[in-house]
């Protein structure tokens, strides 16, 4: 008898400290209104610093991003570019300085547009999805309806999203305008390497070299 009165109690024990890391842990991860876009609430949670795993995953990766002025996929064609340059027959040191005047272009950036959504995208979610799931597909789906219902200022500048990005405060001014320049400059550094990369192939299929 006395060994089954031991069991239970430590069994109610047991429960008791699962109920209570449960209860810390939702109480960590309140869920708040944010704004609303095209007649669609967004949520976030309370403490934007203490996302659940998966979302603050993506959001540290996202963030680091963003203090670079570029995104990962830019940096693997700008590698890539170069590599192409500093390995050709001839080494082109205009192209060589064409490609580091890119670098200085990212630097005088406050930050990038594309990776501001981007980010946006994971710290805020609707009705219909997981909060502690992130969804790189519906990401976009969300980014295509905020671009489409709100203008970027209208956007950036509430409350929720000046808290997540202070730094965009530095974008003064005509705040689309800047942004526009920074869309303009992201297409055309992304051309200027594709045609680089492309001509480096041409010319090393004509010297009989495979591209």
């Amino acid at each position: 008898m006395g060994y089954f009165k031991q069991l239970v109690k430590e069994l109610a024990e047991t429960w008791r400290i699962e109920r209570d890391k449960r209860r810390e842990q939702k109480s960590q991860h309140r869920i708040e209104y944010a704004f609303t876009s095209g007649g669609r609430k967004y949520y976030c949670f309370e403490d934007i610093n203490n996302l659940p795993y998966q979302r603050g995953r993506h959001a540290l990766a996202v963030f680091n991003e963003i203090q670079m002025r570029c995104s990962r996929e830019f940096l693997l064609q700008f590698t890539k570019s170069l590599d192409e340059t500093l390995h050709s027959q001839q080494i082109d040191i205009f192209r060589i300085n064409e490609l580091n005047s890119m670098l200085k272009d990212r630097l005088t950036l406050t930050a990038d547009l594309d990776l501001c959504y981007r980010l946006a995208a994971i710290v805020f979610f609707d009705d219909t999805e997981k909060p502690e799931v992130y969804e790189p597909e519906y990401a976009e789906k969300k980014i295509a309806r905020w671009k489409k219902d709100m203008d970027v200022e209208s956007f950036f500048l509430q409350k929720p999203l000046r808290e997540l990005m202070p730094f965009l405060k530095n974008a003064v001014g005509d705040f689309n305008g800047y942004f526009l320049l920074n869309e303009e400059l992201n297409a055309l550094h992304s051309d200027l390497m594709r045609l680089r990369t492309l001509t480096n192939s041409k010319s090393n299929t004509t010297n009989g070299n495979k591209s």
